[in-house]
């Protein structure tokens, strides 16, 4: 197969993909040190929306905080959000069904 002019080879889109995989790695680490070297974070995390109870989950490496109550919110630390930019949109649509369906 030869390579059409205006469009990444097959070693390109794994470098990048390789690329992406290691700044998310490493962004992950470092808001995982904030997280542990933080005094103000609480060890039972609290609903802002409706006071219930976070429990938190992991989804491609990014920790997110799920009321198990009511309201079904879903929060997110800063920089975890650039991290889930990364994650494509059926990917990201299938968690948020299962968390939905894990909440009831």
């Amino acid at each position: 197969m030869a390579w059409e002019p205006g469009k990444p080879s097959q070693n390109e889109n794994e470098y990048f993909a390789r690329q992406d995989e290691e700044w998310k790695k490493s962004r992950r680490a470092e808001l995982d040190a904030k997280r542990a070297t933080d005094a103000k974070t609480p060890k039972s995390l609290v609903c802002p929306r409706c006071g219930g109870t976070l429990a938190e989950r992991e989804f491609h490496q990014v920790k997110v905080d799920v009321c198990t109550k009511g309201c079904r919110g879903i929060w997110l630390d800063h920089g975890e959000l650039e991290l889930l930019a990364h994650v494509g949109r059926n990917e990201l649509q299938a968690v948020i069904r299962e968390i939905d369906t894990a909440t009831h």
